[in-house]
């Protein structure tokens, strides 16, 4: 199997579309526990196989560690609204619009450099979730594989997908058990952008929660993925197209800071600049 799976920032839609991806590669390793189990055989094989896939991607060695730096940058400010959701971006400069059309989610590119895209996912139960009740991608026997994971919070099943490593599949156990851990490792390889090599960083904040995908330090990418606390997700991606343009750490706690996230998000777009 290879590993990451690199697309735009525009092609990095939704978790369906990153699904498909996972789906055109492992095939039946994802279909169904029993095909799973019937590839893949006892638990020493899996251990082998996600071993394997570690060392074509270093990437998935890669877990969750707590945010250190809350500093929020006070720059001027662009506000922008979109979907019902309002939040600024810490620079001042015109930008072109790409969406949001019919769907939840909109490009937004900077002169100064600065990309952003703005989404909404349309299914707000969770990225495992998403999976299997997509019936173009025939995967609901996910649930096989998953179990009592399917029905947790969007927030947890992004966390167990980012948190599985190589090292937490056991050569001995239950069989069952190192199935789900190489499937939750297959999705990861391919749901998260290339910034997720640089690290992945869990953040706390008034209201919300989440993910940021990448080291501003080292990635000119970094994902943000925001959870308030009824439970809503919705997705930033920063970017540059600039190499001498980064996002600092501030910049990215000063969108994180801002965003509203209202308890019914609306389809009405607007923006000002």
């Amino acid at each position: 199997m290879r590993a990451l799976i690199r697309v735009t920032a525009w092609e990095r839609v939704s978790p369906w579309r990153r699904a498909f991806g996972a789906l055109i590669r492992v095939g039946a390793l994802i279909a169904s526990l029993t095909v799973l189990i019937n590839l893949l055989g006892p638990p020493t094989g899996i251990f082998i196989t996600a071993r394997a896939e570690a060392r074509s991607s270093p990437a998935l060695k890669i877990a969750t560690q707590a945010l250190a730096d809350y500093s929020v940058s006070n720059s001027s400010a662009t506000t922008l609204s979109y979907f019902g959701y309002e939040f600024e971006v810490p620079w001042k400069a015109s930008f072109k619009q790409k969406g949001p059309g019919k769907g939840t989610m909109v490009q937004l590119q900077f002169e100064s450099g600065q990309n952003v895209i703005f989404i909404v996912p349309a299914n707000q139960g969770g990225l495992l979730m998403e999976l299997a009740q997509n019936d173009s991608l025939k995967m609901r026997d996910l649930r096989l594989v998953f179990g009592d994971l399917m029905e947790r919070s969007a927030y947890d099943q992004y966390e167990a997908v980012l948190n599985t490593t190589p090292q937490s599949i056991r050569a001995f156990g239950p069989r069952a058990q190192a199935v789900r851990g190489l499937t939750l490792l297959t999705i990861k390889a391919i749901a998260f952008g290339p910034g997720l090599e640089t690290g992945a960083f869990s953040f706390e904040l008034p209201g919300k929660r989440g993910f940021q995908i990448g080291d501003p330090q080292k990635s000119r990418r970094v994902d943000l993925e925001v959870f308030d606390s009824a439970g809503h997700h919705i997705e930033i991606l920063c970017s540059t197209t600039n190499d001498g343009v980064r996002f600092s750490q501030s910049e990215l706690n000063r969108i994180l800071t801002s965003v509203h996230t209202p308890a019914a998000p609306t389809r009405s777009p607007a923006s000002q600049n």
